[in-house]
């Protein structure tokens, strides 16, 4: 092969040779020869059907790690699980349900209510789920699938009630991706509520961490500008961690994203990064430009967002963040630094990232993300773009 190649050089050039008027030649005019530029196209995402039409009222959406599609039906009080074709494959009942996750055993972990008495007056009280999905035969399956509350506010943490306790509410959860069993699948819990220091164990509005046995920790105190705060969280909504389906670059970060929806709140989704410090664990909040010249808009302008509603990770290379905003109907994306859009390819003579914002969804409660897919509660949109991310 490399005589070949050698013998094709020498060739080529006593062609060169012999075709120039002087000794040295000519300078060749390479004006006909044109430079290829790469442009950034609209990238945009386009409804692929059937839509989900089981569900009567859909609020929440995941993608498992099954590769399953799950989906609340709060009409209903249903998790519904279709496969990636859309075909539904089961459901299960979990009272007052809103929000659901899978863990990386294959567990779905549920938000719903627990009816219970106290004192002689019915409460419904915030709670988490458990729904096991891999029965004794090691069959993951909806029917053969059991449910039991594991955390009942406030009862995780102390063994008292008050009127305040009734209107707390959890409103997410994600979990905790490790390589140390212990830690593995643990996960954060977020709640909101009326109280600011509940029995001395610090604000409603917080984010708690739990152990995958569901034994509570702490609610997460935030370290910001050299000083601490245990009500650093404003109504917290959404949660989202750096361990996300389908795991294809699977990161062992206990950071989280949150959204804080508060009109105290100027900067309302937050990266909250883990660190482990001299003096312990150490929660602080790290904050995006908004003014990088790669982008016209940011992640974290102040009051960016209408309605903010949920958050979603993708959990693939691409990191991209995707933000729905109720508010304006519609689904933001970003880059992992915060800013909107997707980067240009190589050589590209775009100056910004190209925007890929959705809309049109028709009161957009839930984003989720799998494989180059996002789903909103109605059904799944598959990106249609003009270059490889």
């Amino acid at each position: 092969m490399v005589r070949t190649l050698g013998i094709f050089f020498i060739l080529s050039m006593g062609v060169l040779l012999s075709s120039c008027d002087n000794y040295f030649g000519e300078r060749t005019n390479l004006d006909f020869i044109e430079i290829p530029t790469y442009d950034v196209r609209e990238i945009s995402y386009v409804p692929i059907a059937p839509n989900i039409q089981d569900a009567i009222a859909p609020v929440d959406v995941y993608i498992g790690y099954d590769e399953f599609i799950y989906v609340v039906d709060s009409a209903q009080d249903l998790i519904l699980r279709y496969d990636i074709a859309l075909n539904l494959q089961g459901s299960i009942y979990i009272p007052g349900v809103r929000k659901v996750i899978q863990t990386r055993s294959f567990d779905l972990l549920a938000i719903g209510t627990y009816d219970t008495t106290i004192t002689g007056v019915d409460y419904s009280l915030t709670a988490l789920y458990e729904i096991e999905m891999v029965g004794s035969d090691n069959v993951l399956s909806m029917q053969g699938a059991t449910a039991e509350p594991v955390i009942v506010h406030p009862f995780y943490f102390k063994n008292s009630f008050s009127s305040s306790d009734a209107k707390v509410k959890f409103t997410d959860v994600t979990i905790i991706g490790s390589n140390i069993q212990s830690e593995n699948n643990s996960y954060y819990l977020s709640r909101t509520g009326v109280s600011t220091n509940n029995a001395g164990f610090g604000p409603d509005n917080a984010v708690l961490k739990f152990t995958k046995d569901h034994q509570w920790i702490s609610a997460l105190p935030i370290t910001a500008s050299g000083a601490t705060y245990n009500d650093y969280f404003k109504n917290p909504l959404a949660l989202q961690g750096f361990t996300q389906a389908p795991q294809l670059t699977a990161s062992n970060s206990p950071d989280f994203w949150v959204l804080n929806q508060d009109e105290d709140q100027e900067i309302q989704v937050q990266h909250i990064q883990f660190t482990e410090g001299p003096f312990g664990a150490l929660y602080q909040p790290i904050f995006y430009s908004t003014l990088d010249p790669a982008a016209k808009r940011y992640l974290q302008t102040p009051k960016r967002f209408v309605d903010p509603i949920d958050l979603c990770l993708a959990g693939d290379g691409s990191r991209f963040l995707f933000v729905a905003d109720a508010g304006v109907d519609s689904v933001y994306q970003f880059t992992s630094s915060g800013l909107e859009g997707v980067p240009p390819p190589p050589a590209s003579a775009a100056e910004f990232n190209a925007l890929a914002t959705l809309g049109g969804f028709g009161n957009v409660s839930a984003i989720g993300y799998y494989d180059q897919c996002a789903c909103d509660f109605r059904g799944i949109w598959q990106r249609k773009c003009h270059r490889v991310l």
